[in-house]
């Protein structure tokens, strides 16, 4: 007796379709809900984003970093349970933070003009 073609040891291969069975039932064979696929984890990475990013804001004492540091804690623990109230309290996070950014630049180049003007007034003036 000799192997089938393809090697096996005399064994042939199972019928298509699987193991040669039907197929279990839609409920499972013992009426359970059957195979669920696994659920999707919520998308946390604006919220932690955000979170990062009013930390550095606090760091460099935006007033603003405040309030988008506790919206964005709210975020990201409601991510899990309400995605559209966490994307909402993400929203406004990153726009505090981006509104602290221009008024810090704006500051910047308030205070920037204001110390040249004084430098350019200082020297212009005769002290002898």
């Amino acid at each position: 007796m000799s192997a089938p073609p393809g090697g096996g040891g005399g064994e042939y291969p199972p019928p298509p379709g699987g193991f040669g069975g039907p197929p279990p039932p839609p409920g499972g064979w013992y009426g359970g809900s059957g195979f669920q696929p696994p659920q999707q984890p919520a998308i946390q990475g604006p919220a932690i984003g955000a979170l990062i990013a009013n930390v550095v804001g606090l760091c460099l004492c935006w007033a603003l970093a405040i309030v988008g540091l506790i919206l964005a804690i709210v975020a990201l623990t409601m991510t899990s349970t309400n995605s559209q109230a966490a994307k909402t309290c993400t929203l406004i996070s990153w726009v505090l933070f981006g509104a602290g950014i221009a008024l810090w630049i704006v500051m910047f180049f308030f205070y920037g003009a204001a110390g040249i003007f004084a430098v350019l007034e200082e020297g212009s003036v005769s002290t002898y």
